[in-house]
């Protein structure tokens, strides 16, 4: 079995005998607990059941004071002008008592004179103590009952006149006075009736409403090692010793508890403080083995150290790298045939220098040099791993080579090893590999500066390209009406010569309209070129969208406009005037298409795309656009329209709004029912 299996279940043992401890340990101290719990208790109990016997005799002889009163005597006879001096006098006997009320009955158990008002007399107890006093030979008799959680407990005595029984004396003991001695000792006595109701308690927490909700009370059996049997009982989580005796004649029963909270904790602290003692004396006994046990392996290891010594030595003389042993000074102790080859040494030689001095100086990395020089400095930090270096042949040349050092164990002689691995063919190759990639650098360099002028060459060009397309584009639309203006003002010429007033302003108002049609060519060109940014604001896609259609009422007059948008559609991220620009082109756009549809039909339609997002789409059924107008849709001065209908900049402004509000726009044709649907999407505000 190996030192660790034995280590492992060496602990196991240790943790197995602690627990049994610290359990037998936390038995016996709760069993002694517990027993003394009860000895106390039932010594308690036995206290408080003579003084509930001591308090309730002091008021058993109350009701005779009524029984010889004359004025009550003379009221049961029928006298009632003495009722009120009768009153007044249970009235003292109340107060002097310190009791809950004083009664005067008839035979049939009616009040005739009380202490108390007629309210707090219950006409049910009156009954009930009429019909024990009937069945009694003259002694004062009990009444007790619970009622809801109050316990009403009366006296009463028979009143004789001649022999004759006339009346009945009843006092009611306030049972509260019970319970004044036990809050001062702050401890736990409850009573409770013959169906086991509580109704006095000695503490302010275990109330008899709460001891008498069922299920916030739960009574458990508890016995102990001797046999004796007893009873536990749990409220709220809080756990008590129970100890029960019952009052025959009054069908009570007394209960004492002990709170078993504090022993809890008792047990719970032996059992801590076992814990420690046992593990304390295991971990002695088990320092006190382990010592043993080192001192019988250092010889050991010692021996086998030596023996590791000669296998490194033998290993280390076939391998192909150079490997050296330092002492703790750094003094070489043994060097293997390939290092004595890498640095052209003998044996001789080799025994007898450090091996700082085989590392120059002057060049390559001389901190191998200085930390080999200050070796016991720092022999607890020194991990190094294929570091280059210069290293120096016996004959005074030079070779590059990867050092590598490694502290060995303080329990050896050797307190080094030191790993030389020659690098000249690899530091050959790398040196090739740096000029190749400078050649590489310089081509593609040189490569770099003809494409960059190459593509400044076609980005001009691509300038001219788009500047001669728009100028042709304007030549052509401006040409036009320029020609129309020339020969209306010629032809205005001659009917000036001619007088001619009506047809002369006829000519008039055909030159505003091709002025006016050059003036719009210009703005959107002055729009297309010149697009200055506003600021964002939250913006509702419902009120722009209903006054861009009262704009445009007149063009979709003969066209079925249906208008889909959710009531709570969130205000979108953009500009009123920029919003109302795209909405009116693209619905000119559409307007354009469906003239020569037979029932034309445009549908606006706005939802919640996510939760940042809102998409609006434009839907028509109109001729819709071939594959090569969709690909050039939003390109400024691409058109499919006649000459003088537009210079094909209303999408392409279109598009730059769109994006100036930080939303995309997009049109494709329709599967089904032909026509286009350009799809736009908002920020959400």
């Amino acid at each position: 079995m190996s030192l660790t299996m034995k280590r492992v279940l060496g602990l196991m043992v240790v943790v197995l005998c602690v627990t049994i401890g610290m359990f037998t340990t936390r038995f016996i101290t709760r069993t002694l607990l517990l027993e003394q719990a009860h000895e106390q208790g039932a010594d308690r109990l036995l206290t408080y059941v003579g003084d509930i016997r001591q308090t309730l005799s002091r008021f058993h002889h109350l009701p005779y004071l009524i029984a010889e009163h004359q004025s009550s005597l003379r009221l049961i006879q029928g006298d009632s002008s003495v009722k009120k001096s009768v009153d007044e006098y249970l009235t003292q006997l109340d107060k002097a008592a310190n009791t809950k009320g004083w009664f005067l009955l008839d035979l049939q158990g009616k009040l005739q004179a009380s202490s108390r008002d007629k309210l707090e007399w219950d006409p049910k107890d009156g009954l009930a103590i009429a019909q024990l006093v009937s069945n009694t030979d003259g002694e004062i008799i009990t009444f007790n009952y619970l009622a809801e959680t109050e316990a009403r407990y009366y006296l009463a005595a028979p009143i004789y006149t001649d022999s004759k029984l006339i009346g009945i004396a009843v006092a009611r003991v306030d049972l509260d006075k019970l319970s004044d001695s036990w809050l001062a000792s702050n401890e736990r006595v409850l009573i409770s009736d013959d169906s086991n109701k509580f109704f006095l308690s000695s503490s302010k927490t275990l109330t008899p409403a709460l001891l008498n909700q069922s299920e916030s009370v739960i009574f458990s059996p508890l016995s102990f090692y001797d046999g004796t049997q007893t009873q536990a009982l749990t409220v709220n989580n809080d756990a008590f010793l129970v100890q029960i005796v019952q009052f025959d004649d009054l069908k009570w029963h007394i209960y004492y508890l002990t709170p078993l909270k504090r022993v809890s904790q008792m047990v719970n602290w032996v059992g801590f403080a076992s814990v420690i003692v046992l593990a304390l004396l295991f971990v002695m006994a088990l320092f006190m083995y382990e010592r043993q046990q080192k001192l019988k392996s250092k010889q050991q290891i010692q021996t086998l150290i030596a023996e590791s010594e000669d296998r490194l030595r033998g290993v280390f003389s076939k391998t192909n790298v150079g490997l050296l042993l330092l002492n703790q000074t750094g003094k070489i102790s043994y060097i293997n045939p390939t290092g004595l080859r890498y640095f052209s040494l003998s044996d001789a030689l080799a025994s007898d220098i450090y091996a700082w001095q085989l590392f120059e100086t002057f060049s390559g990395n001389s901190a191998v040099m200085t930390l080999l020089k200050e070796l016991p400095k720092h022999r607890d930090i020194i991990d190094i791993t294929d570091v280059e270096a210069m290293a120096m042949r016996s004959d005074g040349s030079r070779f590059p080579v990867l050092f590598s050092m490694t502290l060995l164990p303080k329990q050896t002689e050797i307190g080094f090893i030191v790993t030389i691995l020659d690098i000249s063919k690899r530091k050959k190759a790398e040196n090739a590999l740096k000029r190749a990639n400078s050649e590489l650098e310089l081509r593609v360099l040189e490569r770099t500066s003809a494409l960059e002028a190459a593509q400044d060459e076609l980005v001009q060009n691509s300038k001219m390209t788009a500047l001669g397309k728009m100028s042709s584009v304007i030549t052509h639309e401006l040409n036009q009406p320029l020609t129309g203006i020339k020969t209306l003002l010629s032809s205005s010429a001659l009917l000036i010569e001619r007088d001619k007033t009506d047809l002369l302003l006829s000519n008039m108002s055909l030159v505003n309209r091709l002025v006016d049609r050059m003036a719009g060519m210009t703005s959107q060109l002055k729009v297309f070129a010149y697009n200055q940014p506003e600021t964002l604001m939250a913006i509702s896609i419902a009120d722009v969208l209903q006054e861009t259609l009262r704009i445009h009422q007149q063009p979709l007059e003969n066209v079925d406009v249906r208008v889909r948008m959710p009531s709570q559609l969130p205000a979108i991220q953009g500009n009123n005037r920029r919003l109302s620009q795209v909405l009116g082109n693209l619905i000119v756009n559409a307007v354009d298409a469906l003239s020569s549809v037979t029932d034309p039909c445009l549908t606006i339609s706005a939802t919640q795309h996510s939760d940042t997002e809102v998409k609006l789409e434009i839907i028509d059924n109109g001729c819709g656009v071939d594959s090569d107008t969709l690909q050039h849709l939003f390109e400024p001065f691409y058109t499919k329209k006649q000459s003088g209908d537009g210079l094909g900049l209303g999408l392409a402004i279109t598009l730059n709004n769109v994006k100036e509000m930080y939303g995309t726009i997009s049109g494709r044709n329709n599967h089904t029912g032909g026509g286009m649907t350009f799809s736009l999407l908002f920020k959400v505000a």
